[in-house]
């Protein structure tokens, strides 16, 4: 969507059990290449995935994202915040004051991510090995999952408390909250009634052509 004026760019359609992440670099590519340049993309927190960051970037496009809320599922006291980072070193240090350093790369469904692991024998022998460590764990060490595109995301979310940043942030809230809303109320999106992916990409892109043209005549006074 233009921020501009509120000019619906592009629309895709997916099933259900296909999370929102999941087309948004082909969609916006498309829209980069074939309808005009995007200067600037704003998205909310279900987009603030580290390849998002990483292919704007290249593409030469600010990326202004909610951040994604942070989710640690260790069952040990410890959580991930419980541990600095050493960008000169490239370590984490534990709360014992242990290095945490660099194993080599994991690859799973949501990315590439790199493995940083405490050495065993400081484990074994920390006071704190209780908080740190869950009685499943049969490694016998720490490690920290961190994204391969690292830099990148951190050089984007740096920039969160800037005023073009949430400038940025508060337009999506008015034209992309606000669209989906008048769409919902006004063109019965709530709920597709006819069945079929091809059926439900017509209702929606009948709905988008009809708020163009609107929003195009309003803008042509």
């Amino acid at each position: 969507m233009d921020t501009d004026h509120g000019v619906i760019l592009g629309v895709t359609v997916t099933p259900g059990d296909v999370h929102d992440s999941v087309p948004y670099l082909d969609h916006l590519e498309q829209i980069h290449r074939n309808v005009f340049p995007i200067q600037a993309a704003t998205a909310d927190a279900a987009y603030d995935f580290p390849l998002a960051h990483r292919v704007l970037e290249e593409q030469g496009i600010s990326f202004c994202v909610r951040p994604q809320p942070s989710a640690d599922s260790t069952k040990a006291e410890f959580k991930r915040d419980a541990f600095s980072y050493d960008a000169e070193k490239d370590v984490y240090h534990c709360p014992n004051g242990k290095e945490l350093r660099v194993k080599g790369l994991y690859r799973s469904a949501s990315g590439v991510y790199w493995e940083y692991w405490a050495d065993r024998g400081d484990c074994q022998s920390c006071p704190s090995r209780e908080k740190c460590l869950s009685e499943n764990d049969k490694r016998g060490a720490r490690k920290l999952l961190d994204t391969y595109f690292r830099p990148t995301v951190r050089r984007h979310l740096a920039r969160q408390n800037e005023p073009d940043y949430l400038a940025a942030l508060r337009k999506r809230q008015i034209w992309c909250e606000g669209t989906f809303a008048a769409q919902k109320w006004g063109h019965n999106l709530t709920r597709v009634l006819r069945r079929g992916l091809e059926a439900a990409e017509d209702h929606c892109l009948l709905s988008a052509t009809a708020l163009n043209l609107k929003r195009m005549i309003r803008c042509m006074g």
